[in-house]
């Protein structure tokens, strides 16, 4: 561990690449690309997105335009897509850099028809089509006429896609209906690669796969449906410094507005690692915290800064200041970590905040260029 550090995170990027390589396998004929946006899942974009380009994915995502021309800078030939729509005020990052920006309503294809014509060429683009989860993409209110607009063919267009509700339920029939939805959508448009999958439609099988996947969390090692598991490891664990051990008695209330109160003589350790490091204020009195096989309760409320855990039942010469203890790793992962806290890993990934420190492990570095 880092000797100035008080809270690393810890990243296997032969884990990662292993992940991202058993979902291309279980995507069949069609091309797995990877999802990529809020910093890699809290993973660090920059190592992450040359360690996956070194292991042979060619086409990467983002949520914005932002994110999209920051992985241009690590990744000078890679397709680079965003999902957030195109903005008038995008264009000249579009251009620039190379992005492929998906176009969902016709104010949007306007934008890019005007382009095109600047241009003198169309522009490359992606469709995005609303499919059921009315969040982004061109629906019944709009297809039509986005389908049959005469800019159209303003777009040198490379995709058309949309994304899967509740693939994480496989016996739901909603993804029947979007799957079904998304084939009446592509009938509408020329002839464009199609991709309806991400993590949990891969494991959906063929007819969800199209000619691209879009794997997302799975590449980071959390299965969003128990048919992958067998595949996917997690790429990343957590470790907190051990700021300080104290004796305390029975009676002595434990943290913020003393929701813990001790029943016996309480041996405690304070651990750096607090809400405002992603480690959950729903974690209060509940979470656990793992050293050498042996676990300890949260007790008190989650702070900012630190968590208090409970090492009574430990023996005396287990811990000491200065020394790490595991918050998240192979037997407590960030799905459990979620479960704990009523959220999902998606969330515990992706707000693990600033102040940890990354450490990143695995044979593939020595052909990465390590900044981060």
């Amino acid at each position: 561990m880092n000797g100035s550090a008080r809270l690393i995170a810890r990243i296997d990027l032969d884990r990662l690449v292993t992940n991202w390589r058993a979902l291309d396998q279980l995507s069949g004929t069609a091309q797995a690309s990877a999802v990529i946006k809020a910093d890699a899942y809290g993973h660090g974009v920059h190592m992450v997105g040359q360690a996956l380009y070194k292991a042979g994915c060619r086409t990467f995502f983002t949520a914005s335009i932002d994110e999209a021309v920051h992985l241009r800078s690590i990744l000078s030939t890679a397709v680079i897509g965003y999902f957030d729509g195109l903005d008038r005020d995008d264009i000249e990052a579009v251009l620039e850099h190379n992005i492929l920006p998906s176009v969902s309503t016709t104010g949007q294809l306007a934008i890019l028809a005007e382009t095109a014509k600047k241009q003198g060429q169309p522009i490359p683009a992606m469709i995005q089509i609303d499919t059921g989860m009315n969040r982004l993409g061109a629906g019944p209110d709009n297809l039509t006429t986005l389908a049959t607009s005469d800019d159209i063919s303003a777009g040198d267009w490379r995709l058309i896609f949309s994304h899967l509700a509740s693939a994480d339920d496989p016996a739901s029939m909603q993804s029947t209906a979007q799957r079904e939805a998304f084939d009446h959508a592509r009938r509408l448009f020329p002839p464009i690669p199609a991709s309806l999958a991400a993590t949990g439609g891969i494991a959906l099988g063929e007819k969800y796969h199209y000619q691209m996947t879009r794997p997302g969390i799975g590449i980071y090692g959390l299965p969003p449906v128990p048919q992958l598991a067998p595949y996917l490891k997690p790429a990343l664990s957590l470790h907190a410094r051990v700021l300080q051990i104290r004796d305390a008695k029975p009676g002595d209330h434990i943290g913020y507005n003393a929701t813990a109160t001790l029943n016996r003589s309480s041996r405690l350790a304070t651990i750096a690692g607090g809400y405002a490091d992603g480690v959950r204020r729903q974690l209060s009195n509940k979470g656990i915290v793992h050293k050498d096989g042996l676990t300890a309760p949260v007790i008190g409320r989650v702070s900012m800064d630190t968590t208090i855990i409970d090492i009574t039942n430990w023996p005396s010469d287990h811990l000491t200041p200065g020394d790490w203890v595991d918050l998240i790793h192979d037997g407590y992962t960030a799905d459990d970590m979620a479960r704990d806290s009523d959220t999902i890993g998606y969330d515990v990934l992706t707000t693990l905040g600033l102040r940890a420190k990354r450490q990143y492990a695995g044979n593939i570095i020595d052909d990465l260029d390590i900044r981060d």
